[in-house]
């Protein structure tokens, strides 16, 4: 009924701790698809291991594509994907015993409810440190259910990846990487939010592991040398590549507006419309479109002071 989709790049030190949480689930009809992208460390010879040992629960995807990136390398597991549900798994976190059946539980509820539809199931996360030691803090719980609503989601996400489940009608609208996806988790956000429905599971059911090779993160487990090289650098790697990313985020919306408009609301369709818009590299129409969504979202007096300098001078 499930499939997992782990993407692994050198993880190495915590990935067998987070295969023995997945296997240790109470819920145990799943299968763990596992996408290695080059690792030079023991990664390899790890999940080779337990896909021996496990030869019924765990299969590795080989193939020659060259991912560089967790967020392509989850594109490229979803197309072997064949489950009703598919949930996403970093290396180096750890999963509460429960997981998978109560985000299953969820599921199958929210289905019932809104038959046909995209469905997003997501639960919050406890960050922890390296020894999985809590640092005091609880995410993605916050906030009320409005902040799903496509006209707010749009401008940020709300759901980490390693919290999330799709039924097939919503992952099956997810495939198909591009470089303008700028993350998996806020594209899989966006589609539910777009044109189905997002569900939050109201407590915290894994660890959320920080350290200092996180990929993706936030911030802690990070040393002071790095830190400081990161805060000289991010100036210089801003200008260069923020106007990349304008252009980017225009394709992506056209992007989404490609594959969901058949299910989209008018609403959604107008305020995505908006959007490409206001990437787009017409001015006089970034401009009109950028009047209609301030009167819509909820976006800082900052935030639109930046948009509009992007959008007199991109």
């Amino acid at each position: 009924k499930v499939d997992i989709l782990l993407a692994s790049y050198n993880g190495g030190k915590f990935i067998a701790e987070q295969l023995d949480s997945i296997l240790a689930q109470t819920f145990q009809d799943f299968r763990i698809l596992i996408r290695d992208d080059g690792s030079t460390d023991n990664t390899q010879e790890i999940i080779e291991e337990y896909a021996k040992k496990y030869p019924d629960k765990i299969k590795i995807i080989h193939d020659k594509a060259i991912c560089k990136s967790a967020t392509k390398n989850f594109f490229e597991l979803v197309k072997h994907a064949q489950a009703d549900y598919i949930m996403f798994s970093d290396q180096d976190d750890y999963w509460l015993p429960y997981k998978i059946q109560i985000t299953f539980d969820y599921m199958k509820q929210a289905e019932k409810e809104n038959p046909n539809k995209p469905v997003l199931v997501f639960t919050g996360l406890e960050v922890v440190d390296e020894k999985l030691k809590s640092e005091g803090r609880i995410l993605f719980l916050d906030g009320l259910n409005e902040r799903f609503k496509f006209k707010y989601l749009i401008g940020g996400n709300c759901a980490a990846g390693c919290t999330q489940m799709m039924n097939r009608m919503h992952y099956s609208l997810f495939v198909n990487y591009d470089e303008a996806i700028y993350l998996h988790d806020w594209w899989s956000c966006m589609i539910a939010s777009a044109c189905g429905v997002i569900i939050r599971v109201p407590m915290s059911l894994m660890f959320y592991r920080q350290h200092s090779h996180n990929v993706i993160g936030y911030g802690h487990g990070i040393n002071t040398k790095e830190r400081l090289l990161r805060i000289i650098k991010a100036p210089f790697t801003k200008f260069r590549t923020s106007r990349k990313f304008f252009y980017d985020y225009g394709k992506m919306y056209e992007i989404l507006y490609e594959r969901c408009n058949k299910l989209m609301s008018e609403e959604n369709k107008k305020i995505l419309q908006d959007y490409i818009d206001l990437y787009g590299h017409e001015k006089r129409r970034r401009f009109k479109a950028m009047k209609r969504i301030h009167k819509y979202s909820k976006s800082s007096l900052l935030n639109n002071i930046i948009f509009t300098l992007k959008a007199l001078f991109f």
